[in-house]
């Protein structure tokens, strides 16, 4: 999903992330919405998917991976990306949170059940 398919809803939603990460330490914020550097896209092997977490931060040498869950997004397509995130977040000593607005609970919650996804979800 490109940053312009997303609503300001959403960076609202970004927004309050960012200071919810900041108050726990978090240094070195990227995120996909203006004035912040974008965080680095991930290239699949086959060189034609590419996926931008929504939200990256480092904190005691881990690198952090932060999403907003959103319903209007194919599951499957979050679920692979998710994934990905999820075993990023391994590798580097991080966490991977999914931060879920009211009313997308139990869609998030099907979806890391099904895929098997070890994420923190968050209320927001």
């Amino acid at each position: 999903m490109t940053a312009e398919s997303k609503g300001s809803k959403y960076d609202e939603k970004i927004e309050e992330v960012i200071s919810k990460l900041l108050r726990r330490g978090y240094t070195d914020i990227k995120a996909t919405i203006e004035p912040y550097e974008a965080p680095a896209s991930i290239v699949g092997q086959n060189h034609e998917s590419e996926l931008i977490p929504d939200i990256t931060g480092e904190k005691w040498g881990g690198k952090g991976y932060f999403e907003i869950s959103k319903k209007d997004v194919d599951p499957g397509e979050l679920a692979s990306k998710w994934k990905v995130l999820e075993l990023l977040a391994e590798m580097k000593s991080g966490e991977f949170q999914i931060y879920v607005p009211h009313g997308s609970m139990q869609f998030t919650q099907r979806i890391i059940e099904k895929y098997n996804i070890q994420a923190e979800l968050v209320k927001i």
